[in-house]
């Protein structure tokens, strides 16, 4: 009947003279040869399964019956030394998966066979319902021993590396990685201890790592680690290149988490404060006092518009420390900052003081050094000659140390001499302004000018002829006076503005003191 068809199908090709392949003719031909071998193949195979049949059955009955002891004592090991034992440690617990999982895998293997040979000779197959429930327990045990492994073993990896080697962001990724696969464990496994500690594990160390990635930071110097040291109990020599994290984490750090925190954020703050301090120094050790020439004398002046922009610039400075000297984490630099508080405002001071001394020196110094005046006030010419000495030392001493703060703050010369300076110069001013006072009162139109044109006319006095340019701030019309060709101080007319001249009929002698003549 099978073979039916396709002799047919042969016969259709060979009535419409299709050609065929002779091989395939020559197999045709042999087709029902063949096919009977098969048939007489199969009843001779038949009939030794039939002679057979009965010791493999009798061999299955007596191997399912060696399984079922075989069973019962691996229920009752698992049952009693098993993963779920209570009190075991759940390092112990992973262990014992292992090895029961092992056995359970041969276990399961004949099972399967010996099912397989129940059913090919029809018996009734036997139930094992411990092995089904071991097998579901045993699969969610090896869910969670195997992150639990993963994640000891990677946790006791990150104690190893080397302090100065570690990677914060690394570990924070690992550890969220665990604590995702973590929450996606089935709920059955999270009342089991192993899933609590691992759980503690994760969480514990994912707690450290914000502190560990502040105590990375590089602001943290000797001083802090000691800090640490101190409270934790625990000496760190985190500058020995062998150090390893391991030598931190056994410091205990979340039980003093708050106090390690503070000293984190301190050393930022105090970096901050340092480096704020340092451009403070850096900027004023390149600022130097600059010089003008005062007539032929050479460079006795300081730059006054120069010396201003860096008042501006110091009372800027002065600000910056004054806001470091508030700052609760300034300790440290604490003695530094006060220093240049110091330095700063005394250089402030003492500057004010040199521009005043200054202007008062070039305001004396056109009277008293080679003017008429100093011949009648001859103990205050002598006074002033030893403040210009005492300036002069002053300024070769500027020059010296052209840095402005060192210049001032260098030694007590300067916060010395100048009030000094000051106060003698004030004496010789005082002097001079009594001196003033009496030549006004000789000869009131004097009042009419001030203290400088005044000292100008009385220093100029030896020279008749310089009256001329003073004439009209004394007297309300005389612009010019006409002086005699043949002698040399005598005046003879006075002429106004407008050019009207008026002859003396008793020529003057301008000689001697002018509020006299």
């Amino acid at each position: 009947n099978m073979l039916a068809p396709i002799e047919q199908s042969y016969a259709i090709l060979n009535k419409y003279e299709v050609v065929v392949p002779r091989a395939e003719t020559e197999r045709l031909d042999t087709l029902n040869y063949e096919w009977q071998k098969v048939l007489n193949q199969s009843i001779v195979v038949q009939d030794h399964l039939i002679q057979i049949q009965p010791d493999f059955k009798d061999d299955l009955v007596a191997a399912v019956q060696k399984f079922q002891g075989d069973q019962q004592t691996f229920v009752a090991d698992y049952t009693h030394k098993g993963p779920m034992v209570e009190g075991i440690s759940p390092a112990e617990a992973s262990d014992r998966v292992s090895i029961f999982q092992m056995r359970f895998d041969e276990l399961w293997r004949r099972y399967v066979t010996y099912s397989g040979g129940e059913e090919l000779f029809g018996l009734s197959q036997t139930d094992y319902p411990e092995l089904g429930r071991i097998k579901k327990e045993l699969s969610l045990l090896t869910k969670l021993y195997s992150l639990y492994n993963d994640v000891i073993k990677t946790v006791n990896g990150y104690y190893d590396i080397l302090w100065k080697d570690v990677d914060i962001a690394k570990i924070n990724s690992e550890l969220l990685d665990f604590g995702n696969r973590c929450r996606k464990l089935p709920k059955a496994l999270k009342e089991w201890q192993a899933f609590e500690d691992l759980r503690k594990t994760i969480d514990d160390f994912a707690e450290s790592c914000p502190l560990l990635e502040s105590m990375s930071n590089p602001s943290m110097l000797p001083r802090h680690w000691k800090r640490i040291a101190d409270t934790t109990g625990k000496e760190l020599d985190v500058d020995n290149d062998n150090f390893q994290l391991r030598g931190i984490m056994e410091a205990d750090l979340l039980s003093s988490k708050e106090e390690i925190e503070d000293i984190c954020i301190a050393s930022v703050k105090e970096q901050d404060i340092e480096a704020k301090l340092k451009q403070v120094i850096n900027e004023w050790s390149g600022h130097e006092v600059t010089f003008s020439t005062f007539k032929t004398r050479g460079e006795l002046l300081i730059n006054a518009a120069d010396v201003g922009e860096l008042m501006t610039l110091m009372e800027d400075s002065l600000m910056v420390l004054g806001s470091l000297m508030s700052n609760r984490y300034n300790a440290p630099f604490k003695p530094e900052i006060q220093k240049w508080v110091r330095n700063l405002s005394d250089t402030s001071e003492i500057v004010e003081k040199w521009l005043l001394v200054q202007n008062l020196w070039v305001y004396l110094e056109a009277v008293f050094v080679g003017g008429d005046i100093a011949k009648q006030l001859p103990k205050e010419a002598k006074r002033f000659g030893n403040i210009d000495k005492s300036w002069q030392k002053i300024m070769t001493r500027a020059h010296e140390n052209t840095n402005l703060i060192f210049c001032c703050t260098g030694d007590e010369t300067m916060s010395n001499l100048l009030p000094h300076l000051f106060e003698q110069l004030e004496l010789c001013q005082k002097s001079l302004v009594g001196y003033l006072e009496k030549k006004r009162l000789l000869f009131p139109r004097f009042f009419f000018v001030s203290d400088s044109v005044l000292l100008e006319i009385l220093g100029q006095a030896s020279d008749s002829h310089t009256i001329q340019s003073h004439l009209l701030n004394v007297f309300d019309n005389i612009k010019s006076v006409t002086f005699n060709e043949k002698v040399y101080d005598q005046i003879l007319a006075y002429s106004s503005r407008e050019g009207e001249t008026v002859q003396m009929q008793n020529p003057v002698m301008a000689q001697g003191n002018v509020e006299l003549w």
